[in-house]
């Protein structure tokens, strides 16, 4: 297959991928006009905080054993083997998220006084506990579907799930007046049907058997991911956290209408993250898979910069259409947290030498720091901006963790990526659009510079020619040393 075949077979794998993001985020964003005009921006805002924390503990619940699976599934001997690890995989992720799920519950009173400020609030963080299992189970199976090659069940399992998350929102929210508890039961219910479904999806690889031996060798890759889940997890609250802590819930509900800015962007971006991991393994032992690669960061590069930076710039006119004049301010933590989703995304292609290499522990020094410089910039800077400094420190929090990864990653797996173009590009694309959202008048007058710094930088980008050959290194061995700390 040559160079050309397996990029266009990426880009439409992302695509399918996307699909199936699609459902999900157009109904989150449909949610929004309903749920800013029927809650305060103070229940909004609770919503958020439960939701936002839910998902940081579940990177920290999924234990690695989602790159765990995509690394070793097709090194099994054969069909049965690859069985007896979904099965073994899937009995641990059931039985460890019931018991994660019951633990928190028991101590949700404790956990709302410090996480929301007030006890009256643990009936929310209930909810939240116990839908944990279920949506962890259709994490699970999101990972069997990827690692199998099966992306139309994948779209099937998303878009089912969103939809019912949805509707049955709606329902208790409108129908029944039940409020920010409404958010989180049409949660609750639609993740655990969701997850009924997806067992159902991935019957065939499911079975009574468990496998001691292959469940210790997931975990031996799995576990040392877990303190980078955790950090991750802390860049993914962090910022809601210091808000209801030094601003108010008002701020937090802002924020999170700024949020989907960024999910907007991400669906993209875990579009192309769900196709490359199982891609890259798939290929890794190809004789072109060095070229491949970097051409692949470059591709990524040039069209997430761009898709970001547009969607940034067109905040302001998004809020209007999504939400209530309350809200408008978020247009400009939006522009930050484009830029934050863009370089999640470089992160897991510019780490590919780390886990090719299966020195994924290192992944946890990139993860600590991206942690500190996230925690220290929600300290310094949203008591004095607020919601925008909570997405400044994000964006410090993610552009961090893709810097660091680049550098560790290639000193134990050298790839021949082209480092500081697209380095300067990203920077190009920062730099563009927070001058362009100063320097515009109020009103209509605003598109004008707008779209004079998108034109510009799509120039820029087209220009750099980032995704091809020409200037790339030479794939070289690794430099002998001492083995780093932690490994």
């Amino acid at each position: 297959m040559t160079l050309r075949d397996s990029l266009k077979r990426l880009s439409n794998e992302s695509l399918v991928y996307g699909l199936g993001q699609v459902g999900g985020r157009a109904v989150n964003l449909l949610l929004v006009p309903i749920l800013t005009r029927v809650l305060l921006r103070q229940q909004f805002g609770v919503g958020e905080l439960v939701n936002g924390y839910s998902a940081s503990l579940l990177l920290v619940l999924v234990f690695g054993m989602d790159a765990a699976i995509a690394r070793f599934f097709y090194e099994q001997p054969d069909r049965a083997a690859r069985v007896r690890m979904a099965s073994s995989s899937f009995a641990f992720r059931s039985l460890s998220g019931v018991s994660v799920s019951l633990l928190f519950a028991l101590l949700a009173g404790p956990l709302a006084l410090w996480l929301t400020g007030s006890e009256a609030y643990a009936k929310y963080l209930r909810i939240g506990a116990l839908t944990l299992p279920f949506t962890l189970i259709v994490l699970w199976c999101n990972d069997l579907l990827r690692v199998t090659f099966q992306p139309w069940k994948f779209v099937t399992l998303n878009v089912t799930q969103t939809v019912l998350v949805g509707g049955i929102t709606i329902y208790f929210v409108l129908g029944r007046g039940l409020g920010v508890a409404g958010v989180l039961y049409g949660k609750w219910v639609g993740d655990a049907t969701a997850a009924v479904l997806g067992i159902v999806l991935c019957r065939h690889h499911l079975r009574p058997r468990f496998d001691r031996a292959i469940l210790k060798k997931m975990l031996r890759f799995g576990l040392p991911l877990v303190p980078l889940a955790f950090a991750y997890g802390v860049i993914g609250s962090v910022d809601r956290w210091s808000l209801q802590r030094f601003a108010s819930l008002d701020e937090v509900g802002v924020y999170a209408v700024s949020l989907k800015f960024f999910a907007v962007v991400t669906l993209g971006v875990s579009a192309f993250q769900l196709a490359f991991m199982p891609f890259a393994y798939a290929h890794a032992k190809d004789a072109e898979a060095p070229r491949l690669f970097a051409r692949v960061l470059g591709l990524y590069v040039a069209v997430a910069t761009m898709g970001g930076l547009a969607i940034g710039l067109a905040a302001p006119l998004g809020i209007r259409l999504l939400a209530t004049r309350q809200y408008g301010y978020a247009a400009a933590p939006a522009l930050w947290l484009c830029f934050a989703a863009v370089a999640q995304g470089a992160y897991y292609v510019a780490g590919l030498g780390v886990n090719l290499a299966v020195r994924n522990v290192l992944l946890v020094w990139s993860a600590l720091a991206a942690a500190l410089i996230s925690v220290v910039a929600n300290l310094a800077l949203v008591p004095r901006f607020g919601a925008e400094g909570a997405a400044m420190a994000t964006f410090a929090g993610y552009a961090t963790s893709a810097a660091v990864t680049y550098v560790i990653s290639q000193r134990v797996y050298p790839l021949p990526f082209r480092g500081a173009r697209l380095a300067a590009l990203f920077a190009a694309e920062v730099v563009l659009g927070t001058v362009a959202v100063r320097l515009s008048p109020p009103g209509a007058a605003r598109l004008a510079p707008r779209l004079v710094a998108f034109a510009a930088f799509a120039l820029l980008a087209w220009k750099s020619d980032v995704w091809k050959d020409r200037g790339a290194i030479r794939q070289r061995p690794a430099a002998p040393g001492p083995e780093p700390k932690g490994n």
